[in-house]
């Protein structure tokens, strides 16, 4: 598994529709092969509407990001809707964008606990 991004760093999360199916990369690598998953676990990645699989995509990001499953779990259904359910069929995040969205969401649950 590649190293997370560390807090300001650069990169871009990326995702595209193909023919075969869909496309989620950091750098251009595979966010799948990055996490240790299965290549076919990209086949379980939506987006651009609110349910399970953008769920799924919502937890990979974040997963990759901070490292933390913890925090992934507690953060995907809002992050989905937040983020995820918006995006259009192409799309990129920068990390420095997820990081500041993951840090709203974080003060948010913690106002509400």
């Amino acid at each position: 598994m590649s190293a997370a991004p560390t807090p300001g760093a650069r990169g871009v999360y990326a995702g595209e529709r193909t023919i075969d199916g869909v496309a989620v990369s950091f750098d251009g690598e595979p966010l799948v092969r990055l996490l240790g998953w299965p290549p076919e676990a990209e086949l379980d990645f939506e987006w651009g509407y609110e349910g399970e699989s953008p769920t799924r995509l919502a937890h990979a990001l974040l997963l990759h990001h901070g490292r933390d499953d913890a925090l992934a779990r507690r953060l995907e259904a809002p992050l989905m809707a937040r983020l995820v359910a918006r995006l259009s069929n192409e799309w990129e995040v920068e990390a420095t964008e997820l990081e500041r969205l993951v840090g709203e969401l974080q003060a948010a649950s913690a106002a509400t606990a």
